[in-house]
């Protein structure tokens, strides 16, 4: 690691921005700084005033102790009050930084494409952000407060004075400290190497917490309580375990520290006591120099307190960085424009998608126009492909080969934001925000009116069901809108999919929690909400698109057929593999679960497609 990507280096680079901030409280420590150091001088010659007077016949004047008094009292009482205004002021400074930083890391998070959050857990890297903002603020506040930057300047301060007044007592200050630093510097590699396991399992800890109180539901119907108590309790000793052993290694830093202060306090004493027996120097420079040697001493003990929370906080903060410079896979090109609205058609084109290298390929050559305002269903078994269809239309994955086309334009030449600004997605699991049912629906477009966010809950068939809740559309949804019903949730989805008004209308089984009483007023209301858009229907069940114009039949990532369903039902073995199951399932066709798809075949079978107009292959 380079010197300038230390964590440490990073954070006094936050501070590039704020050097007004700076130079102040530059101004104030070292002002601070001067009036402590100036306080044992002035003792000095108030001692050697009263002892002259002792060894004198002539009286004490009062001046002679007065005015030393009070320079004592003044310098005292100003250097409290500059110490004041530089804590405030640093406290602002630092808090400024710290939400500068967690703005930044969440910004990064929300911006870092699917196939990031594909792969990571949500819980370990908010986890991971908290903490490190948190460690932030104690890093720079323990560095900059008064435990290690002012004793520092101090100590400068004491050892310019004294290699000025008397070198051999700055020397005698001096000569332990490089024991001291090197036992330190070897302890403290094996102590952060520690401090980052403890993060690693303190973070899967909280990764486990929040898999937990996202399924606490499902926890309680299986009485696992007790495991899971037992579960986390496992997972913390082996955190703190890790923690223990770093302590364990700082008690001795904190035992050589302590030795080292005790072995320069007494070599100053027996040096600066020579010194005076020998007439070199006054009972006043006696005390000055042990004053001094304390004052020189007191950023060592300060270190042997704040370096194990500035290690493991430092720890924290590199894994927070590491959020910071995770970049997207999917990013928009340099000079990437709007797109314009959809007027023409969207095609894939020689498209192969896997998730990750090595992976078995999910999309194999697919091929496919979809004239704009076409109706749409995809089917297939679980497994084949649907889903990262959909996905690579909303760019949230790229293509490893081939592209996709929107009125003639590739998706990856305009802007992410102008792309799903003209798509609405109804996914069979609505997620809802811990928000009211008015901010839910108007997700999509936060600025529509009362009105435009009823007319869209009626095409949707929730509006009554909600003007029966307590505050109606001001109502909350509880978290993850638990406190709705399946069927509930979904027509919130569909409200907020019409709301936004997209020129492309996707719906995976929309109508998949719905009882069967409200399922054929949702399917109407469906058919009136696909009118005039490009629309696309995931089929998990085929009772809902049985009267669908275009079907295109999914199989090992590869489009076996495309046509209607009597089409399909000559022309694709899957497709009637998949009628024949749903409807044994169950009378109305209905099923559980969809046959999973193969996927240890490398070959596909060709497009099969009647002489149609609409959707076909390109």
């Amino acid at each position: 690691m380079n010197q300038k990507s230390h964590p440490a280096w990073r954070l006094l680079g936050l501070f590039s921005t704020r050097k007004r901030a700076v130079s102040l409280l530059i101004t104030l420590v070292v002002a601070a700084a001067a009036l402590d150091i100036a306080v044992p001088f002035v003792t000095q010659r108030l001692i050697d005033s009263l002892v002259a007077s002792f060894q004198s016949s002539s009286p004490l004047e009062v001046r002679v102790l007065l005015i030393p008094a009070l320079m004592i009292l003044a310098a005292t009482v100003s250097a409290r009050g500059i110490r004041s205004l530089y804590n405030y002021f640093l406290f602002k400074t630092v808090t400024g930084i710290e939400d500068q930083v967690r703005y930044q890391a969440f910004e990064n998070y929300l911006r870092l494409d699917a196939q990031f959050h594909h792969s990571a857990s949500s819980g370990q890297l908010i986890g991971r952000i908290d903490s490190g903002c948190g460690a932030v603020f104690a890093v720079l506040f323990d560095i900059l407060g008064q435990n290690l930057v002012p004793p520092l300047i101090i100590f400068g301060g004491v050892l310019a004075s004294l290699l000025y007044k008397n070198p051999w007592i700055a020397l005698a200050i001096c000569l332990p400290l490089p024991v001291y630093l090197a036992a330190v510097r070897g302890l403290t590699v094996r102590i952060y190497e520690l401090e980052q396991q403890g993060c690693e399992r303190f973070e899967e800890v909280s990764k486990e917490r929040y898999d937990v109180a996202g399924n606490v539901i499902t926890v309680k119907k299986f009485s696992q309580e007790r495991a899971e108590i037992r579960r986390q309790y496992a997972l913390q000793c082996k955190a703190r375990e890790t923690q223990f052993r770093g302590e364990r290694l700082w008690s001795l830093v904190e035992n050589t520290q302590s030795l080292i202060a005790t072995a320069g306090s007494v070599s100053v004493i027996f040096l600066a006591g020579w010194f005076v027996r020998s007439g070199r120097a006054t009972v006043g420079e006696f005390v000055l120099y042990l004053t001094l040697s304390g004052m020189a001493y007191h950023p060592i003990s300060q270190l042997s307190t704040i370096l194990p929370r500035l290690r493991r906080n430092m720890a924290r903060i590199e894994r927070l960085f590491g959020v910071l410079d995770q970049r997207a896979c999917v990013v928009d090109l340099p000079g990437a424009r709007a797109l314009p609205p959809l007027s023409h058609g969207i095609e894939f084109r020689n498209v192969w998608f896997r998730y990750g290298d090595g992976q078995r390929w999910v999309l194999r050559d697919v091929n496919l126009f979809v004239p704009a305002g076409a109706t749409v269903a995809l089917v297939g078994r679980s497994g084949s492909g649907k889903t990262t269809f959909i996905n690579l239309l909303l760019r949230l994955f790229d293509p490893q080969h081939g592209s996709i086309l929107i009125d003639g334009v590739d998706i990856r030449e305009v802007t992410q934001e102008s792309l799903r600004a003209q798509i609405a997605v109804v996914p069979q699991e609505v997620d809802l925000f811990s928000r009211t049912i008015a901010e839910n629906i108007a997700y999509g477009r936060p600025g529509a009116s009362r009105e435009e966010i009823e007319e869209a809950a009626r095409l949707a068939l929730a509006h009554d069901f909600i003007c029966r809740t307590e505050k109606a559309y001001d109502s909350l949804v509880g978290e993850r809108g638990l406190k709705l019903s399946g069927g509930e949730r979904q027509r919130i989805g569909i409200a907020r999919a019409v709301l936004r008004n997209p020129r492309i209308l996707i719906l995976d089984e929309a109508t998949s929690h719905l009882d069967s009483q409200s399922e054929h007023l949702i399917q109407q209301a469906t058919d009136r909400a696909v009118r005039g858009r490009t629309s696309f229907l995931i089929a998990h069940r085929l009772s809902t698109i049985l009267h669908c114009p275009n079907i295109v039949v999914f199989r090992r990532g590869g489009i076996e057929a495309i046509g209607t369903h009597s089409e399909l039902l000559e022309i694709s073995p899957t497709y009637r593999e998949l009628y024949s199951y749903y409807s044994n399932s169950s009378g109305d066709g209905r099923a559980a679960r969809e046959p999973e798809d193969e996927v240890d075949a490398e070959d596909l079978p060709p497009v099969v497609q009647p002489d149609t107009a609409g959707v076909h292959k390109p």
